[in-house]
């Protein structure tokens, strides 16, 4: 195979890898303009409220809210496993061989699965708590937590589980002094989303691999340098 087929290959595994998403994606976008006040539909159902029908209009709206609700958990969740899998890959743990089987990584290993439903709830109910104080503290908290999921299943999969409350405190203290480089990385994104937009959501075939695999490549590369330190420490403590 030469370098060109290698190539083609690596963007058809990613274009399948996070196909299921990016076609959540645009379910997402396509309930969200239901609720635009300029839509059709949404115009409709303001009728129905102005006529009395209470019942339909707010039976309408609580629809396409419960939907985007639910598409936005399935996405969350469908892309930490996406996450798994790019940070298997940049650690050459995985082939880049059944990327459909890949997609729903985190819906075919029941721990993870639960473990990614608590560990969301668990960071948001903190973040929440954190945002009551001001909106800059919990943006803070928010990077501060961004890898307990990942630390957490990185010690189920080594065989030395901890606690949820354990992978968020690790993530604290692995972040410390790399929330910025985070920010600047997640901000150096924007243009592409922008461009995204403007094709309608057809860059989404570059832009969401391309933003996934640079958020996994951040984790991989703190993770390892965060090991190296803590091997360094026990070296220095034993001499």
């Amino acid at each position: 195979m030469n370098l060109n087929d290698y190539y083609q290959v690596i963007f058809h595994f990613f274009v399948i890898l996070f196909l299921p998403v990016i076609i959540l994606q645009f379910g997402n976008s396509f309930a969200s303009s239901m609720i635009d006040v300029q839509s059709k539909a949404f115009q409709n159902t303001y009728a129905m409220l102005l006529e009395g029908d209470m019942n339909a209009g707010t039976e309408n709206l609580l629809l396409i809210f419960a939907i985007m609700a639910l598409l936005g958990i399935i996405i969350s969740l469908l892309s930490a496993g996406m996450t798994f899998a790019s940070i298997d890959l940049l650690r050459n743990k995985a082939k880049f061989d059944q990327p459909m089987t890949k997609s729903f990584t985190i819906l075919n290993n029941g721990t993870y699965f639960i473990s990614a439903i608590i560990m969301g709830i668990l960071t948001t109910i903190m973040i929440f708590l954190w945002s009551l104080l001001f909106v800059i503290p919990g943006i803070i908290k928010s990077f501060s937590y961004v890898q307990a999921l990942n630390i957490y299943r990185d010690a189920l999969d080594a065989g030395k589980p901890i606690g949820y409350f354990e992978a968020i405190t690790k993530s604290r203290q692995m972040m410390a002094g790399h929330k910025m480089e985070y920010f600047i990385l997640a901000l150096s994104f924007i243009g592409w989303y922008i461009l995204e937009g403007l094709s309608f959501g057809v860059l989404s075939f570059w832009v969401l691999p391309y933003t996934q695999l640079a958020f996994a490549n951040f984790y991989v590369k703190i993770a390892d340098d965060s090991q190296s330190e803590d091997l360094t420490s026990i070296f220095d403590h034993q001499a």
